[in-house]
Parts: structure tokens; sequence; C-alpha cells
């Protein structure tokens, strides 16, 4: 009999555990979850803080599908140690040591935090942040000249946009960089966005550092090196940070994330890496790459679970990530990485109120970024998929 032990309980882990269960019946599955909860949709969370859905409905599965699927689950469980030799792993809060025939690490990420933890200092990265947000959301409800403040130019730090807009709430939001995704975005692009939020009451602050936050008259006093502000809450997203250190501790080669082929295989034998924490060799473009979205490691859980049971299975899938900010559509497909691309076109203005940007490995698109509008994602997907030569275009 088979055992299979997965680090990490989200949607990478938690699949693979799934498709395991199914392709091998009898096998014995662990699997190790630093949080208190059962799996929840970190995707629906917005809406849950918005007060659109129940909290109950973001969860994905019962409590009793584990016992169902005959899967061990540890719960609040960190791992504090590989041992690809003796092959087994070292429980941080119990010490226990679990044994593994094949180990999946698919322990994700955390946000990067602030030095700062007061009260209305909040993230949005798992179900109790949100839980903590709702909370203070519920507090000042009601209340006369609230305000709302923001840090980071990212996918977070938009989705406080998001649910702090859905709310009416009048907001501030400061990023270091001098547009949102400036490691991404060109000037163009950024201004399309920085525009539309501005049409939506929205004040921005770019190129802000954030130096200070005190608790003062039951509000935030934040100091930025810019300006300051007062406000009730301030929504923090700067980022994901990976703890890779005890990974590459254990022999597991490590770069910002779990090195692995295109197999999903570690350099280690029986040793295999999924979802925000792995770097793996993507066959679309060509190169070590992280997704860092949902349907990514959903689809990495269920490849893995068929190569782990016996049936190597390749992973390929070019990956996009959507969203509208205050209703606005910014989608990236692919590698948008600018220090990879050998050149990156753009197509369209501000006042097109549509820009698009392609960014190329030598003569085929990796990566697209698409402001303002969805019309072109499907063929720029499929042209990334299919590693069109463009001069031939």
């Amino acid at each position: 009999m088979t055992q299979y032990v997965i680090i990490g309980g989200g949607i990478a882990g938690t699949t693979a555990a799934g498709e395991l269960r199914k392709l091998d019946p009898e096998s014995s599955i662990v699997l190790i979850g630093e949080e208190e909860h059962r799996l929840y949709s970190r995707v629906i969370l917005p809406q849950y803080a918005e007060g659109k859905v129940d909290r109950e409905k973001c969860f994905l599965k019962k409590e009793e599908w584990y016992q169902e699927q005959n899967i061990e689950y540890l719960r609040s469980e960190f791992v504090s140690e590989i041992d690809t030799k003796n092959k087994h792993v070292v429980l941080k809060v119990s010490q226990r040591e679990i044994p593994y025939d094949k180990l999946l690490i698919a322990s994700g990420g955390e946000p990067r935090y602030v030095d700062y933890n007061e009260k209305g200092v909040v993230y949005l990265q798992t179900m109790s942040d949100t839980d903590n947000l709702v909370q203070l959301l519920q507090e000042i409800s009601g209340k006369k000249d609230v305000h709302m403040a923001i840090c980071g130019g990212g996918f977070i730090a938009c989705e406080f946009l998001n649910i702090f807009g859905a709310l009416n709430l009048p907001m501030t939001i400061f990023y270091r960089g001098p547009r949102f995704w400036s490691q991404v975005m060109d000037e163009e692009s950024g201004k399309l966005l920085e525009n539309h939020l501005k049409e939506k009451g929205v004040k921005i602050w770019p190129s802000t550092n954030l130096v200070g936050v005190e608790e003062k008259d039951g509000r935030l006093l934040i100091e930025t090196d810019e300006e300051s502000c007062q406000a009730d809450i301030l929504g923090v997203g700067i980022g994901l940070t990976r703890d890779l250190g005890w990974i590459a501790d254990a022999g597991v080669d490590t770069e910002n994330g779990v090195l692995t082929n295109e197999y999903l295989e570690t350099n280690i034998p029986d040793v295999y890496a999924i979802g925000d924490v792995s770097e793996f060799f993507n066959v679309v473009i060509d190169r070590h790459f992280i997704a860092g979205n949902w349907m990514n490691a959903q689809m990495q859980g269920r490849a893995v679970a068929k190569t782990m049971s016996g049936e190597r299975t390749l992973f390929r899938l070019t990956t996009s990530y959507a969203m509208k900010v205050l209703g606005m559509d910014v989608m990236f497909i692919g590698d948008t990485r600018r220090e990879m691309a050998s050149e990156i076109l753009v197509r369209g203005i501000v006042e097109s109120g549509y820009i698009i940007q392609m960014f190329l490995s030598g003569e085929k698109i990796v990566g697209a970024t698409l402001i303002g509008a969805n019309t072109d994602r499907m063929t720029l997907t499929k042209i990334i998929d299919q590693q069109v030569d463009i001069s031939a275009m």
C-alpha cells in the first residue's frame, strides 16, 4: 500500500488528495494543512467580505468529506523538516514523524506583512483574514465620515478596491511603484487604470511608501513618505512570500519557488511540487514559471496525482487570470515578466480605453495583458498556447 503525504490543504493539495483516492483506492493519504478550516474558495472570499455570499458558501468540502475519502487531514499543523533519505516528514506542533512513499509539496505562499499590528490593519489571504475584515466592516457600518486605505498595487489591493467600492466606502490607495503592477504594466496601461479609478472617486498616491501606522482616537493614522491620512481600515496587499528554507534544507532545488520539471517532479525522487510554491517547467513558453492562480493549482493537482499513482502525466496549461477592478477588465495571460521578454508590443492608447501588451520570446508571444476589455482574450490565449510564429502573420 502506497503512503502519500501532501503538505498543503489548499486547492492544489486537496485536489491532488481527491484524485489520488480515485486513482489508488487502497492507498494511505495524509493531508497536512496550516489552517484550521476545511477547503474553501479563496476566489469567493471577496464576495463574502462584500456580503454577497454567506460564509458557508465559501467552503468547497463538507467536514465529512475527508473521512468519507479516508484522508487523514491534519489541521493547524506545519512541516518543519523533510528527510528525503529516510522518507519522512517531521511535524512542528506535534513533533510527529510521518513516513511517505510519495511526497507532494503544495504549501503555497503567505502574504507579505507590514510591521504594524494595530486593529484595522487587515489582509485578504485566508478565511480568518476575511472574517476579521467582515467584523471590522460591521463595526463601522452606519458611522459617518469613514475612510478606507489600501497599501499595494497588485491583485489583492484591487480586491480591496472592489470590496470597499461595492460598499460605497471612500478610499485612498498608495503603492511603491509608479503605477499598478509596475513590474508588468507599461505607462499607458497603468494610466488607463488609474484614470478609471479616479473617475470612481479613488484617491491615488503612486511612488509612496508606508512609514507608520498608529491608532489614534479609535482610527488609524497612516503615515507615508509623501502624505498622511486617517482611515478606519488599512487593507494590505503587497504580494506573497514563499517559505523555501526548510524545503531547500532537504536537498530539493529551489529558486523563486520549488523547481520542478514538466511532470511536476522535483530533483529528488518521489518528491513533487504544485501550486503557488511550484516553479515548474512550462512547456508552452519553454521555461520555468510560477503561476499563482486558482485554475493552475487545481489542474496541477489533477495532473500530479496521475504521475504519483503511476501514470506519468505532462502538465500543460496556458494560464490566465482575469478580474474587474471597479468595473474595468484586467487580464493577464501566460508569462508577463518584463525582464524575460525579448520584446514587448503595445496596441492601443489611453484615449481608446483598451490597451494590450504582448510579451515576446523570439518570434512567439508568451504572455499578454489586456486592460479595459476582454475582446482579444481567446485569440491571444490560442496564439500563446499553440506557440504561433508571429513573423509569418
